[in-house]
């Protein structure tokens, strides 16, 4: 069986923390549990990583290469490079999508 590695990009990072840090101003111990489930499905990625559906989306666009946990209401993206899944955004199912991934991608190019 090939075992991949996973990494979290920065941005990801800081998603996970904004929420956690959300949700922990008035249930701590919800955002601990939270945290722990995330962190424990991304790195499920290690066995399987290609049993997540892709980001539909992006599908739609004929991008494939990108893929989702769904962890209700979260949508953890990550994208599959080699031998090793790359964490790239922690985003609220609730958001529209579209528009999170557009204002990324500017930030990035500003």
């Amino acid at each position: 069986m090939k075992i991949y590695k996973v990494f979290w990009t920065e941005e990801a990072a800081n998603d996970l923390n904004e929420i956690i840090n959300f949700i922990s101003r008035d249930r701590l111990l919800a955002a601990v549990h939270l945290y722990k489930n995330i962190k424990s499905k991304c790195q499920s990625l290690k066995t399987n990583p290609e049993r997540y559906r892709i980001v539909p989306e992006l599908q739609r666009l004929s991008i494939t290469n990108y893929r989702e946990i769904v962890h209700s209401p979260y949508r953890i993206i990550y994208k599959l490079i080699g031998a090793g899944g790359y964490i790239i955004a922690v985003v609220d199912s609730r958001r529209d999508f579209e528009t999170f991934i557009f204002s990324r991608l500017l930030r990035k190019t500003v």
